[in-house]
């Protein structure tokens, strides 16, 4: 353990100043990063919880949000899960992982964004000051290939490396008399890491997360970075401080994070579950524009060697209509 501790303290000092806001002129950059929609929760459980989840995953679920939580898989799972997400945008997302037992756990993950049909214009010299240019539906999606290991029962760590597409479609621009076209197409890299360690008591745990780690890309003049975002969070089970098994478990945890292009925010979450096969769950955000309870639950089945879970989740919004998410576990 001490070999671990001597590379976590170093780590997470890297991530801190990794994940401190740039400033020009004293401002923050608020609200300028590309390709937000990395941002769209993913999994019905975590999302329920209020995304409070980097040291509660656990399953083929954490490659989006922890990685390490991969390492705490047992067996193989296929994870599917879709965000009905406001203004009708609908998030499809999907992983699997392979325990290879003491080689780690391999995983590969894979998501689209449905944007809907759009209805193209561009300006006019006519009387109505545009024209139509027909409709085009934005396309984005992302593909990666991840990896974690359990180093030995109180740590665990976990990468995500992944390649992200974004294809806005085409438009005319210049002049009237000498228009061009102008594709905004692009792809990059982009690589997310994480933590979780057990603390020894009890089954307090904390995890480090940073996500969306890229290059900046430059769209027509100006350059912007991913959604980067750091997040340390706490869990615990609390009905440990009474009994060590039992068929009640409520699991509280809390998350703070540091997003490239917005304040700290907190979030809180609550899981209960009854014989780890019926799950209730809840969740407060702290600081979010639109978002703040959540609500949600879950049900596990086995079926011969199978077990089947399914979760679900509400997440309310202030101005906008509640979004609802389903997500789907298979372990085997």
């Amino acid at each position: 353990m001490k070999k671990i501790g001597k590379f976590i303290i170093p780590l997470i000092i890297i991530l801190l100043f990794m994940s401190l806001p740039v400033q020009a002129g004293g401002i923050k950059k608020i609200g300028q990063t590309g390709m937000k929609w990395l941002s769209i929760p993913v999994g019905a459980r975590a999302s329920s919880i209020g995304g409070a989840c980097t040291a509660v995953v656990n399953d083929a679920s954490s490659v989006f949000w922890n990685p390490a939580g991969m390492a705490l898989t047992e067996g193989n799972h296929v994870f599917l899960n879709q965000s009905q997400w406001i203004a009708d945008i609908t998030l499809n997302s999907g992983a699997i992982v392979f325990n290879a037992g003491n080689l780690g756990v391999f995983g590969a993950s894979m998501s689209t964004v449905d944007w809907g049909v759009f209805h193209g214009t561009r300006r006019s010299t006519g009387s109505s000051g545009y024209e139509e240019t027909g409709n085009f539906s934005p396309t984005d999606w992302a593909v990666g290939l991840s990896y974690a290991r359990r180093v030995s029962s109180q740590f665990a760590f976990g990468g995500h490396l992944k390649y992200v597409h974004e294809d806005l479609g085409s438009t005319l621009e210049g002049t009237m008399d000498a228009p061009k076209e102008f594709h905004a197409e692009m792809s990059l890299i982009a690589f997310d890491f994480g933590t979780i360690f057990y603390t020894g008591y009890k089954d307090l745990r904390f995890g480090m997360s940073l996500k969306n780690f890229s290059q900046e890309k430059e769209y027509r003049a100006e350059s912007f970075p991913l959604p980067l975002t750091f997040t340390f969070g706490l869990a615990m089970d609390v009905t440990k401080f009474w009994v060590e098994q039992q068929n009640h478990n409520v699991t509280l945890s809390i998350d703070a994070s540091h997003p490239r292009d917005y304040s700290e925010r907190i979030q809180i979450g609550c899981e209960y579950s009854f014989k780890n096969l019926v799950f209730l769950r809840g969740g407060y955000k702290v600081n979010y524009d639109e978002e703040d309870i959540s609500l949600g639950g879950g049900f596990l089945f086995e079926i011969n060697n199978l077990q089947a879970g399914i979760d679900y989740s509400y997440l309310q919004f202030k101005n906008f209509d509640a979004v609802n998410m389903f997500s789907f576990d298979f372990k085997f």
